[in-house]
């Protein structure tokens, strides 16, 4: 047990390491005019999206950057969207109406796809209808891009969160990414399996995008976002991933029934719907994350000194990602539990029953894939 425990509390310190590594090279975004102005078409898939879809799409059309289109892709809602997006008079937005999605496509790509082929811009950026963004985000980011020499850019949000599980559950995204992913490394090949992408802002070159196939090669992919930065890395391009926080916001979810419900679409499907992975991954994040803070109780200094690492890891990711800093001490054995179950019932219905229920569509789950792998 000494040397289980042993290894464990080595594990840790390792991902102590990577933190610092990604908090210390991950690019920040920073407020700066771009060497030049290409057009850029800023495309919004939306389907029952009223509740954020306006507050979205004004802070879109109130940019700095001159050189912007704005396309929604009013994707087949039952909801006020439509009428909400006929209120908002621009010349720049443009809103399409959404035809039903063709054999073999999932909603979102397919919305996505149907956005490109309107799109006029000689950079795409592709963002969810739920994040809302600084008014110097896109000459911000247009300006990364052009300094950077990539292929695509993505950007990582800060997370806005309300109410106790919110704050328990949502920062598991940022500590997954931050404390176990190569981010750092990752910004500095070509590595598919290391593309980093996201709902927050994809801005990719045209010609880059239309030469690997875009989002008909996408056209099965549950988690697109970050199959589109795979997808350009294939292609033989680089990608990079940058810290937006101080630009682009987003509340994915409000409560933990929509958490839940919206992350059991992809937590089986990131894990190739492998049973095997699944349940390897789900020991290990027993035994790494769970078994300390039970076996400390036996007074296992190890163990012990286990929590602390993870408690002052929480701590350094939430003060520089300003999340709360109780739930940073305290928070962890929680969070696990309730992704835990996230993952459980991925499993069920995912992979044993074989839906994915996505904005009120069902598909089969045979059909999908997690992107262009």
């Amino acid at each position: 047990m000494r040397t289980l425990t042993l290894l464990i509390f080595l594990s840790w310190v390792a991902a102590f390491g990577r933190l610092l590594l990604n908090l210390l090279l991950v690019p920040r975004l920073r407020s700066r005019a771009p060497r030049r102005a290409p057009l850029v078409s800023l495309i919004v898939p939306a389907r029952d999206e009223e509740r954020t879809i306006e507050r979205a799409v004004r802070a879109f059309l109130a940019q700095t950057y001159q050189q912007l289109e704005v396309i929604v892709v009013n994707d087949r809602s039952t909801d006020a969207t439509g009428a909400i997006l006929a209120g908002i008079d621009d010349p720049r937005l443009v809103v399409i109406t959404g035809e039903e999605p063709s054999p073999g496509w999932l909603g979102k790509p397919w919305a996505l796809a149907q956005g490109s082929r309107h799109a006029r811009g000689e950079l795409l950026l592709f963002v969810d209808a739920d994040v809302v963004y600084a008014p110097e985000a896109v000459e911000a980011a247009v300006a990364q891009l052009e300094e950077s020499g990539v292929a695509m850019l993505s950007l990582f949000p800060r997370f806005e969160m309300h109410g106790f599980w919110e704050h328990v559950a949502m920062p598991n995204l940022s500590f997954f990414a931050f404390v176990f992913l190569p981010l750092w490394l990752g910004n500095r090949t070509r590595l598919p399996i290391l593309g980093a992408g996201g709902g927050p802002g994809n801005l990719v070159r045209r010609e880059v995008y239309d030469q690997v196939g875009g989002h008909e090669a996408l056209r099965d992919a549950v988690i697109d976002d970050v199959a589109l930065a795979r997808l350009v890395r294939r292609g033989g391009h680089r990608s990079t991933f940058v810290r937006g926080d101080d630009f682009v916001s987003v509340r994915m979810y409000h409560g933990l029934r929509e958490v839940i419900e919206g992350f059991t679409k992809n937590a089986f499907s990131a894990f190739n719907r492998s049973y095997l992975l699944a349940f390897v991954l789900a020991l290990g994040t027993g035994l790494f994350h769970l078994f300390p803070y039970v076996w400390m109780l036996t007074g296992d200094l190890a163990s012990i000194a286990t929590v602390a690492l993870i408690s002052l890891i929480r701590l350094v990711l939430y003060v520089a990602l300003g999340y709360r800093i109780d739930n940073a001490l305290f928070g962890h054995p929680l969070m696990m539990l309730v992704w835990g179950w996230i993952t459980l019932r991925s499993v069920w219905y995912t992979g044993i029953r074989r839906q994915v229920r996505w904005r009120g569509r069902t598909y089969d789950a045979k059909a999908t894939k997690f992107g262009a792998d």
